[in-house]
């Protein structure tokens, strides 16, 4: 019920047309779920470059929609369905706020992703995220102080706890340099 909820309201505040536009102009091969989500496979545009990304309630992706619908990708799925939710509460707001969110990421974790917000919260394991690793200057910030650092506070919080186990125990993110591991050649090099 939430889910064909969520797809009503993203037909009403227009991102669905846009998607379905868009998996139009990509020359996609579309299925829709029986909650009302249309899966477009086969998307040929050279931007984005995920596997998979969604629009409204289209969920777009470079494979045939028969690959994420498989019972095998029901997280990377329910990942998805976490942006149509937030979709659903953002209408259009959702593609200045996540590029929003993008750029903050970038220079927290040096990636678009681990650090967003959206992403976050729809499950960074679920979506193909890596846990984020922090670069130095917010990997100094938590050092000093984690529940004061100010408007990076929640999201430097946010990062640090993402690594708690079972009994509560904090896990240390560690600094990284994309640009330093890049001159050293090797990006996975921690």
């Amino acid at each position: 019920m939430r889910q064909r909820t969520s797809t009503t309201l993203t037909w009403l505040n227009g991102t669905t047309p846009a998607g379905l536009a868009l998996a139009v102009l990509a020359r996609t091969t579309r299925r829709r779920t029986p909650d009302g989500i249309v899966v477009a496979g086969g998307y040929r545009l050279p931007v984005p470059r995920q596997r998979c990304f969604t629009v409204g309630s289209v969920v777009l992706t470079r494979r045939p929609p028969e690959w994420l619908l498989h019972p095998g990708r029901a997280d990377l799925l329910a990942h998805e369905r976490r942006h149509i939710d937030q979709y659903a509460l953002l209408g259009p707001l959702f593609w200045p706020a996540y590029w929003l969110a993008c750029v903050w990421s970038y220079a927290l974790t040096g990636t678009y992703g681990c650090g967003n917000v959206f992403e976050r919260r729809a499950g960074l394991a679920a979506g193909g995220y890596p846990e984020p690793t922090l670069r130095p200057w917010a990997a100094a910030l938590l050092r000093r102080s984690p529940g004061t650092a100010g408007a990076g506070a929640g999201i430097v919080a946010a990062t640090r706890t993402a690594g708690r186990g079972p009994v509560g125990r904090t896990v240390r993110c560690r600094a990284a340099s994309w640009s330093r591991r890049r001159r050293r050649g090797s990006r996975a090099a921690r």
